[in-house]
């Protein structure tokens, strides 16, 4: 069943709510299959991993002094103007009104894009309009690329990153293969370097041959000096 309430429903059960947002600024998707559009980038401040080659630590830290209340949070969303809304972090699923805030989102018009690294996962997902958001899973090597089983029937892109942790044989694990098989897997070079477009090649070579293909996309926001 899917969830509709007004957004003056929200305002008045809501009204309290503080997020812990970094950053909220206008730019270009760099990453992923949407890669190019226009973009609200909205960044989660703190995760519940870490990873060594992560270009954004600065957001790993849980921090309470970077919180907004949700008002000033949707009217800066609001100023910018642009409706494909990009959440990422840090994690977003680590914010336990995740669900919440994205449904208020969708009920104001919004496309919600979710980047995330799959450990983690709300039900509040389960009743929203599916058309209103996209995942994009990115699993990490750092937690042997643990995902939460319910995200898996959301996703939009399995987006993996490729380091020297890398193996063929965690592309074709049992749980992503069904994305695989559906044409959503993206070999993202870490920072796009050299060594990792080549062994990117190589492991598109070896996808296939076993009847798999892959889309190798680099950090395009990077390539432009985009933030």
């Amino acid at each position: 069943m899917t969830i509709t309430i007004d957004w003056k429903d929200f305002r008045f059960w809501y009204k309290d709510m503080e997020l812990s947002v970094c950053e909220i600024y206008p730019t270009i998707q760099g990453e992923g299959f949407l890669i190019g559009s226009p973009i609200t980038l909205i960044r989660f401040q703190g995760c519940n991993i870490y990873c060594s080659w992560c270009d954004t630590k600065y957001a790993i830290p849980f921090k309470e002094e970077v919180k907004i209340s949700l008002e000033e949070f949707l009217e800066k969303v609001e100023k910018i103007g642009r409706k494909h809304l990009l959440l990422t972090g840090g994690e977003p699923f680590a914010h336990p009104y995740l669900g919440e805030v994205v449904q208020i989102l969708i009920s104001k018009g919004y496309f919600v894009q979710i980047e995330t690294n799959g450990t983690l996962w709300q039900e509040t997902f389960e009743k929203l309009p599916r058309k209103g958001f996209y995942i994009s899973l990115s699993p990490k090597g750092s937690v042997n690329y643990r995902t939460e089983p319910r995200i898996l029937e959301y996703t939009d892109e399995l987006k993996l990153v490729v380091d020297n942790q890398l193996t063929l044989d965690v592309i074709l694990r049992e749980e992503f293969l069904p994305l695989v098989e559906g044409g959503k897997l993206i070999l993202q070079p870490e920072g796009n370097k050299e060594k990792f477009v080549q062994k990117s090649l190589r492991l598109i070579d070896e996808l296939l041959k076993r009847g798999y293909s892959a889309r190798l996309i680099p950090q395009m926001h990077k390539l432009i000096n985009l933030p």
